[in-house]
């Protein structure tokens, strides 16, 4: 199965860093989002859930402690891997940063041959934590979905998915928050043995809001992006 493209945030109140990042995380093959501030970085992961974030430390309004600090207290981004890139280098603030939830600490200046390995570590790390709880059963709301059953119910009663409805939601709901566009969805269900193509993912979202009655709503359409749930 083909691997969509990881998302990464980097946040940090250097222009010259943020040019430098963006250019060589496009080249490794990443999607990259940058932004000058905390606060600008807070208003987008409204809008989309990142695979990866590089924080900057020392930054005017919300430091990058404060950002993770406030990250981790969300339930949607509790588990976004976190690499702090930062000036500082003394053994207090590595561990304070590690505390605080982020997974990696890495000192300015940094090679980027070592930076782009760090993360490449850190997102297996992430995936593999994300199989090993593939089984565990996903809550929404009234909706409960059973991966190794593959029974969905809402409010307590089974709603009759088709395979291909269910692995849609099976992702909307393992990624909750996060926008999939309809090549996103083709390339995360390809595989399971579904057979799904662009003009139909439309179809599939419109049957599964049925299905999933009062909380058909929560799956929401991003004009011009794609589909997620959003509270």
């Amino acid at each position: 199965m083909k691997s969509a493209k990881k998302n990464i945030f980097v946040v940090d109140d250097e222009a010259d860093i943020l040019e430098i990042l963006k250019i060589n995380l496009a080249e490794a093959g990443f999607i990259v989002h940058t932004f000058s501030s905390g606060e600008t970085a807070m208003s987008a992961l409204k809008k989309i859930i990142p695979d990866l974030i590089i924080l900057d430390v020392m930054m005017s309004g919300m430091d990058g402690y404060d950002f993770c600090k406030t990250v981790r207290g969300i339930p949607d981004f509790h588990a976004v891997p976190i690499i702090f890139l930062s000036a500082k280098s003394e053994e207090f603030d590595k561990v304070l940063g590690l505390e605080l939830g982020g997974d990696d600490f890495i000192t300015k200046p940094f090679g980027i041959k070592e930076l782009i390995s760090r993360i490449k570590a850190v997102l297996r790390r992430a995936e593999k934590q994300l199989r090993a709880a593939e089984h565990e059963a996903l809550r929404f709301k009234g909706v409960e979905l059973h991966p190794d059953k593959y029974i969905v119910t809402v409010d307590g009663e089974e709603a009759k998915l088709t395979k291909t409805e269910f692995e849609i939601l099976h992702l909307f709901m393992r990624y909750r928050g996060k926008i999939f566009t309809r090549d996103n969805i083709i390339d995360s269900i390809r595989g399971n043995d579904v057979y799904v193509v662009d003009r139909t993912i439309d179809v599939h979202v419109m049957n599964l809001r049925k299905k999933l009655g009062p909380y058909g709503e929560s799956i929401k359409t991003f004009s011009g992006v794609g589909y997620g749930i959003k509270e």
